[in-house]
């Protein structure tokens, strides 16, 4: 496979698509169209090709930011009047709509947003004699909402956010102290902290812009790897290289950053296809630095287990191609990937990560303006391309 040559055309496609349809939000136009355009190129290298449409409530997966702001300042004002039993209900609404919304990806609040249509595309090869397995290999191609705090003082984005957090959690148990042990100093000095929290957490309002990245390396260069794949292995066929046993689908998932809603619509919609046949899902998020190249072993706040045995294979091939990578599960409020989704019922999937993972060291155009195609890295592209034919390959012949 001539890798060097199939990243230039992940480069190029990706670029065309976002001087095309710019930046692409969750359902809206923009992304629809860019998933038919990418079904419409998938016609003609793959045997089947399908768009999939599915609902989402469109900006609800970040709403509980809106939801704990507003209850906090509701929660200070009740507290001043001295009522904490209802300032102690209001945080903890906050604080299990974060756990659930946020940590655990439910979608709790969803109702409370409006609905709109997002369209999942992907491409299916078959192989020339039975098929023993598939292989899913996946990115998406909606971009995320602009992160202002990753715009605006980058280094003080765990302070802003997870203070934020930990100031509600403060503010909840002053409540539950104030209500068993009601003291006139202890209520002013809890009133002070309560209200200093407000300058802390009011200021989450502005977390996000309405507007979104261009989202070249988040995600749509990752897409393009997965298609630019499809059309190698369309193309192999007669050849030597012409896959046996195992089916190939490349696959564009939209509302990534609406809390893997299409991944979900994907699972859900076609589970027993996905554990009738062994399958295993190789996803691919932010490829920014060739440096950095990991493998996910769990998901989704760290609430889903991903594939072990996979992520050791992929790394092992990694490093026989001289190519430094490791494994590592997610970690706790940094998100989730859409192997999540797959995770969640038992398929064998991981994610290659292609920069720093925490909420302290990530690529500094990660959800920014700036996220745009000459900040994917070209080598980190080139790596995740023969990683994946490499497993692929074997994969076959086994």
């Amino acid at each position: 496979m001539n890798a060097k040559k199939i990243t230039k055309d992940v480069i190029k496609e990706t670029g065309a698509i976002i001087d095309k349809f710019g930046p692409r939000l969750a359902g809206t136009q923009a992304s629809l169209d860019a998933a038919d355009y990418l079904y419409e190129d998938a016609t003609k290298y793959s045997d089947k090709a399908y768009t999939e449409d599915f609902y989402l409530n469109k900006g609800a997966f970040l709403g509980w930011i809106n939801i704990l702001v507003i209850f906090y300042i509701l929660g200070f004002v009740f507290f001043l009047l001295r009522y904490p039993l209802v300032t102690l209900i209001l945080l903890a609404l906050s604080v299990i709509i974060l756990y659930l919304q946020f940590i655990r990806y439910l979608p709790v609040i969803d109702f409370l947003f409006p609905k709109r249509k997002g369209r999942n595309v992907y491409g299916v090869i078959e192989p020339k004699g039975e098929v023993k397995r598939q292989i899913i290999i996946s990115g998406h191609h909606d971009s995320a909402n602009i992160f202002n705090f990753f715009v605006h003082q980058p280094n003080l984005y765990n302070l802003r956010v997870t203070g934020s957090i930990a100031f509600v959690i403060i503010s909840l148990l002053l409540s539950i102290a104030n209500l068993i042990f009601p003291n006139e100093i202890f209520f002013y000095v809890s009133l002070g902290i309560i209200g200093v929290g407000i300058l802390l957490v009011g200021q989450m309002w502005f977390f996000r812009s309405k507007k979104a990245t261009p989202g070249a390396g988040d995600n749509l260069a990752s897409t393009e790897i997965a298609f630019q794949l499809g059309k190698y292995f369309y193309n192999a066929r007669g050849t030597d290289n012409e896959l046996k046993h195992t089916r190939i689908i490349f696959a564009s998932f939209d509302a990534e950053e609406e809390g893997l809603r299409g991944a979900r619509a994907f699972v859900k919609k076609h589970k027993e296809e996905l554990l009738a046949t062994k399958t295993y899902l190789l996803n691919i998020e932010c490829l920014y630095d060739e440096t950095a190249l990991f493998f996910l072993t769990s998901d989704i706040n760290n609430s889903v287990k991903l594939s072990e045995d996979l992520a050791i294979d992929l790394v092992n091939i990694a490093s026989e191609l001289g190519i430094d990578t490791y494994r590592k599960n997610i970690a706790i409020l940094t998100g989730g990937t859409d192997s999540g989704e797959f995770g969640k019922i038992g398929v064998e999937a991981t994610t290659i990560m292609g920069m720093p993972w925490t909420n302290d060291t990530r690529s500094n155009v990660y959800h920014t303006p700036n996220d745009t195609i000459d900040k994917v890295s070209t080598k980190a592209v080139e790596h995740t391309l023969n990683i994946f034919h490499t497993y692929i390959v074997r994969k076959d012949k086994e």
